[in-house]
């Protein structure tokens, strides 16, 4: 984080954090209901919480599906304990929320559905579970860090078709995502 700094202009004394802008750490991520691969940009608030906007791809050339699907996601996580408590491994969990966008991708459903037949599939909230361990990157440069984590993330359709149905069970809607985040001095 930067250092705040005091600009004086007459009488005013004016604190600010140059560079505040800048993210704190940038994230690839393979799978996680984000995209086939995912890139992300994100901020350090405090010593637990961690936003991460990504933006993931899935389509016939990347990942192998009949239809390209665009997905934007905010990540919020949160460390479960203080960091450095169990060396340099952190558990932490959370949210996401995913807007995906593709040719049948819709909020509502088209008149032309029965009423709760369909559940609407371009937002969706994303829990997850998970943990990342981090090394330290012994230099000066821009790095000061890099975590290799992985999650396990479910979609709130999925949680709602398992108490729905006896078909989709808890063991079937969980979701692996692995990825690398680089933590910026």
């Amino acid at each position: 984080m930067d250092i705040p700094r005091e600009l004086i202009i007459g009488s005013d004394t004016i604190t600010y954090r140059p560079k505040w802008f800048i993210p704190s750490h940038y994230s690839a991520q393979y799978a996680g209901l984000v995209g086939f691969m995912s890139i992300g940009a994100g901020y350090d608030f405090g010593r637990r919480y961690k936003p991460t906007l990504y933006y993931g791809l899935l389509s016939h050339n990347f990942g192998g599906s009949s239809v390209t699907v665009h997905t934007i996601s905010l990540k919020n996580s949160w460390d479960l304990f203080k960091p450095g408590m169990l060396g340099n491994l952190t558990p932490r969990a959370g949210f996401s929320i995913n807007w995906g966008h593709t040719n049948n991708t819709f909020h509502r459903l088209p008149p032309h559905y029965p009423d709760k037949y369909y559940f609407q599939n371009k937002v969706h909230l994303v829990p997850f579970w998970g943990g990342e361990y981090k090394i330290s990157l012994n230099g000066n440069g821009l790095l000061k860090k890099m975590g290799i984590y992985a999650e396990m993330s479910t979609l709130d359709a999925y949680v709602l078709e398992m108490i729905r149905t006896k078909y989709v069970t808890p063991f079937k809607i969980w979701n692996l995502s692995m990825g690398v985040t680089l933590y910026l001095n």
